[in-house]
């Protein structure tokens, strides 16, 4: 791609987003580096991104196309101290400054590409305070809010804290069975879980478990600590939740799942593969046939039992509706993951990592630690017809992740556009209708909601009541992928 076709993709984008943000450079000086220092600490703490610097932001900008481009050189005393004012983000975010910068010839000036990476450690501040981002626009959390975040994010691991259980409670048949996997002759359970990490003393010098052992191998793991682990299965008729008065559609009770995580996950597997396959009775009277693969459903239960956040106070929630399954577990995506990468790039660690690397240790471990989840999920729907999965987390949800399996099998309908956003970021209704053959906006608006309610697309809205300029996007895609650009001019 060459300087001028990357200015005019730039261009084309329609809106800011939760990674992409415009930033001009002439409003006044000590503004311009404020407001671009809080963005560069809100995008490094949520998904990171870009900030592009020198170019109007396309909804408070009545100019179009290359009018919006005003470049660095419009404040140049501005842009040089923003540079040297990054010292002022605690702890540094290396490799931030000089950025990428492009030569835009038709306005003879330069714009700058500042990539910010999502951290993976701790929180980034300025001037001691905690920004994330929002869909647009960024926010200042309070300090009960930094510390919510820090375990929702993995940047506080719940799993090595230490537990206030009697070891006795962890000699069950699962110690049993993992310390015989393990090779371990003795069976002296405080000795094996101090040698393996599973416990330690505290700062008063007594051993205790971590939370990790409690989770592993304790019968009843959510009745001994002050934080949630277990799972809840509920069954709706129809395709939404719905209240009237008093009453919510629930087919039955809800199904509480309790003990160590590999038996969580082996009876939730199995509880909803039973009821999957015994179909779901509808209000008409017909029983919904379910066409989710099993694997696929394996794989959402198992990720959401290992990667979640075991320092929250709420259960895994498996929702069965007539066209769906929902698996929704406490925690945001955490270290380099972000909605864009998932099951594209591998982890750089665990949310979890004391307690995968024992789990992998059973006979039959439920994981094989090899990234393999989201890949397998996503060739198992597409293999058996079906919409890929789709995975909403933060800003939509606040503090989880939600894997929704669509019992609907993909349409041609579906696949062209896919295909078509997958060569062009946005698509917009004259486009749809053009590679479907359909003449008909209004049936193509319809699809296009559609495809919206269920996650498969996001709808962009430049200016209220601008519907000519609504434009559409796969949500699990970058909106400038500009990490891996490293040219300067």
């Amino acid at each position: 791609m060459t300087d001028a076709e990357f200015v005019q993709h730039i261009l084309a984008m329609p809106a800011e987003s939760r990674t992409v943000e415009f930033k001009r450079l002439g409003i006044s000086r000590n503004e311009a580096v404020d407001r671009t220092l809080q963005s560069i600490v809100a995008m490094a703490n949520t998904d990171g991104g870009v900030i592009i610097l020198g170019v109007d932001d396309p909804e408070k900008s009545r100019a179009k196309g290359l009018d919006r481009v005003f470049g660095i050189e419009e404040n140049t005393e501005g842009y040089d101290e923003l540079g040297r004012n990054l010292r002022k983000i605690a702890p540094p975010i290396a490799n931030l400054w000089p950025p990428v910068t492009i030569h835009v010839k038709e306005k003879n000036c330069r714009i700058a590409l500042l990539s910010i990476p999502k951290v993976s450690d701790h929180f980034r501040t300025i001037e001691s305070r905690v920004w994330i981002r929002l869909e647009r626009g960024n926010k200042c959390l309070s300090p009960s809010e930094i510390v919510h975040f820090a375990y929702i994010k993995g940047f506080q691991r719940a799993d090595i804290e230490l537990v206030d259980v009697d070891f006795d409670l962890l000699k069950t048949p699962f110690f049993d069975a993992w310390r015989r996997k393990r090779g371990f002759a003795d069976d002296d359970h405080r000795a094996i879980l101090h040698k393996t990490g599973l416990a330690r003393n505290d700062e008063n010098g007594r051993p205790k478990p971590t939370r990790a052992a409690v989770l592993l191998f304790a019968e009843y793991p959510n009745d001994l600590m002050d934080s949630k682990c277990a799972i809840r299965l509920f069954e709706y008729a129809g395709r939404s939740e719905t209240v009237r008065g008093e009453t919510i559609n629930l087919l039955g009770t809800p199904t509480n799942i309790h003990g160590p995580v590999i038996k969580q996950i082996a009876d939730a597997q199995s509880c909803v593969l039973n009821l999957l396959k015994a179909g779901l009775r509808v209000p008409s009277g017909f029983v919904t046939q379910y066409r989710i693969p099993e694997r696929a459903l394996r794989e959402a239960i198992t990720n959401a039992v290992i990667h979640r956040d075991y320092g929250s106070k709420r259960d895994i929630e498996i929702r069965l509706f007539e066209d769906r399954v929902e698996v929704e577990s406490p925690g945001l995506l955490p270290f380099n993951i972000t909605p864009s990468n998932i099951g594209h790039e591998r982890a750089l660690g665990y949310r979890n990592d004391l307690l995968v690397k024992h789990l992998r240790e059973f006979p039959d471990p439920p994981n094989l630690d090899q990234n393999e989840g989201v890949r397998i999920m996503r060739q198992q729907m597409k293999d058996a017809h079906l919409y890929p999965p789709v995975f909403q987390t933060y800003p939509r949800l606040q503090d989880s992740v939600r894997v929704i399996l669509w019992n609907e099998s993909s349409p041609t309908e579906w696949e062209k556009v896919h295909h078509l956003l997958t060569k062009q970021k946005y698509v917009v209704n004259a486009e749809v209708r053009g590679i479907l053959g359909i003449a008909d906006s209004v049936r193509v608006s319809k699809l296009l909601s559609q495809w919206v309610g269920q996650g498969l697309l996001t709808k962009i809205v430049p200016r209220p009541g601008a519907k000519r300029n609504v434009r559409y996007r796969l949500p699990d895609t970058q909106d400038l992928p500009l990490f891996s650009f490293s040219r300067t001019k």
